[in-house]
């Protein structure tokens, strides 16, 4: 069995889709379990460990997909980011250590999954941060501090809690915003209610650009990471000939 998670279900919603149009057809259900993690370092990283606290004896692995901020000016929207290894902002003064690698094998098969596809793909370090980067020059100073490629907010924490309870794992990102993308200051307090998505848009219209920018960026990233999910169950065998 594999384990798909994501920090936010709008980044599972179209891999939910493929895997049940794919199970309606063959009327076979797939060895795959979705869980949504949570937002955050300790939410995604507490959710993990609980999850894993009473593993199936036939896990083969935890994917964490998702989109990330890019700190390296060469990433693009819509870039794959493979990361080789995940680092902690202030790791130290978190009790943390240095920073974890993916599993070997489960990086080699994104590693073809993503050739396959023929897109960008980037390698590096992925920082994992409390607080969404909103600003510049803090992406900046993260790259140079940390020399990280991009940015999230969980994969430190759930590669932790896999590596505690011995569960094979590997993080593949989708860019969201790049480096040279400045967010709004509003947008941390949005994430967290649909309600005040919709009274900020309702009473400040203004704004309706740059929500409609980050629409248009988060569907591709959507499809960029439903696509490569299903290149990586081809490539590890949960799919094969489009059978499970």
């Amino acid at each position: 069995m594999l384990i798909v998670a994501a920090s936010m279900e709008q980044e599972l919603v179209g891999l939910r889709r493929e895997l049940l149009d794919i199970e309606e057809a063959t009327g076979i259900k797939p060895d795959v379990e979705f869980h949504v993690l949570g937002v955050g370092p300790d939410r995604a990283g507490a959710t993990l460990s609980t999850l894993l606290s009473n593993k199936p004896s036939n896990l083969k692995g935890v994917l964490l997909i998702g989109v990330a901020g890019g700190v390296d000016s060469e990433l693009e929207t819509g870039d794959l980011v493979l990361a080789d290894r995940y680092a902690l902002q202030n790791g130290a003064a978190q009790g943390a250590g240095r920073a974890i690698s993916p599993d070997g094998l489960m990086f080699k098969s994104a590693q073809q999954a993503a050739l396959d596809l023929s897109v960008p793909m980037f390698n590096g370090a992925a920082l994992t941060v409390d607080h969404l980067v909103v600003e510049i020059e803090e992406r900046k100073h993260l790259r140079e501090r940390y020399q990280a490629s991009s940015v999230n907010m969980e994969d430190y924490r759930v590669a932790d809690a896999a590596q505690k309870a011995g569960v094979p794992f590997v993080s593949v990102r989708v860019i969201l915003d790049t480096a040279n993308q400045k967010l709004p200051g509003y947008l941390p307090g949005l994430a967290k209610s649909p309600y005040k998505v919709i009274t900020n848009v309702v009473l400040m219209p203004w704004r309706i650009p740059t929500m409609l920018r980050l629409k248009k960026q988060l569907r591709l990233c959507q499809a960029v990471l439903t696509n490569f999910s299903l290149s990586y169950m081809r490539t590890t065998g949960v799919i094969e000939n489009g059978r499970w």
